[in-house]
């Protein structure tokens, strides 16, 4: 009987526990030329998908990257734990690990924050898969502390990760990073992912609701809060908007929804006057 061929993999940390805990089976939800998408039946697991990801893919906050062997296909059973991921005659083992968690100084972050919504006006409408001034309504309330707006559009668009979703992803993740992120309302939107839209997508809203994002929006919020020039937030958020069909800028606005916010809350508190919705920076 021929030996399972065995190639290192790239993990995230936010997987760990399912790869290095007890042997299960899980079930390829979809898979893709680029990534394959597995669900993870364990009760109280850190995330109930793990994306196992070619090198060309983004790097998903959940995922495993690997350089060699073929991707399980959508159906089939694969076998995750005690170290590696099993899936036919290939074996999958972390060799290395990365934190999709930036280390951040929050303060920083969103003293220069309002600075991308003047990069988020130069996109066009069509770049958004949901109108800009409806995300950074959804994330400005959110950062206010009423997410009744967030759970209304959890799931809306078409995809395997809404456009909806990726708004609250971003917001969820610039509060959780800048320790504003209040339980009840991360509680609140993880209940409704949870039925209200794809299983990858609720794992993806889950995961930025610790902080954890693709290293594309990682470098944008990094040069906010190291108060980089105008010339390289464009640059990384232009990297930022290569991501999927309209997910990078639906990111983008739902992280740049919620510093808008932090603005607003302090030009209302300064001046006395209450803001409830953004300005458009068209």
């Amino acid at each position: 009987m021929a030996q399972p061929q065995v190639s290192p993999a790239w993990a995230s940390t936010a997987v760990g526990d399912l790869l290095c805990g007890r042997s299960q089976d899980a079930v390829v939800l979809a898979a893709t030329r680029a990534a394959s998408y597995l669900s993870v039946p364990e009760p109280g697991s850190s995330t109930p998908v793990i994306a196992l990801l070619t090198e060309e893919a983004v790097r998903l906050p959940i995922g495993v990257s690997v350089a060699t062997g073929k991707l399980p296909e959508a159906g089939s059973t694969v076998r995750i734990g005690d170290g590696s991921i099993v899936a036919g005659d290939h074996v999958w083992r972390p060799a290395r690990w990365w934190d999709p968690r930036p280390r951040l100084a929050a303060d920083d972050l969103f003293r220069h924050g309002s600075e991308l919504l003047e990069v988020l006006g130069e996109q066009p409408d069509s770049s958004f898969g949901l109108p800009l001034a409806d995300a950074l309504g959804v994330a400005v309330a959110l950062a206010a502390g009423d997410f009744g707006a967030a759970l209304e559009v959890i799931g809306l668009g078409p995809g395997l990760t809404p456009a909806g979703d990726d708004v609250v992803a971003g917001a969820l993740a610039v509060l959780a990073l800048g320790g504003r992120l209040n339980e009840r309302a991360r509680d609140a939107i993880d209940a409704r992912a949870c039925t209200h839209t794809t299983a990858l997508s609720g794992a993806l809203v889950a995961a930025a609701g610790k902080g954890q994002v693709i290293p594309q929006a990682a470098a944008v919020l990094t040069v906010l809060a190291t108060g980089g020039p105008l010339v390289r937030l464009q640059s990384a958020a232009a990297e930022l908007f290569s991501v999927g069909a309209t997910s990078g800028h639906d990111l983008c606005a739902g992280m740049a929804g919620i510093l808008a916010g932090s603005v607003l809350d302090r030009t209302s508190r300064s001046t006395g006057e209450v803001t409830t919705s953004p300005r458009s920076p068209r």
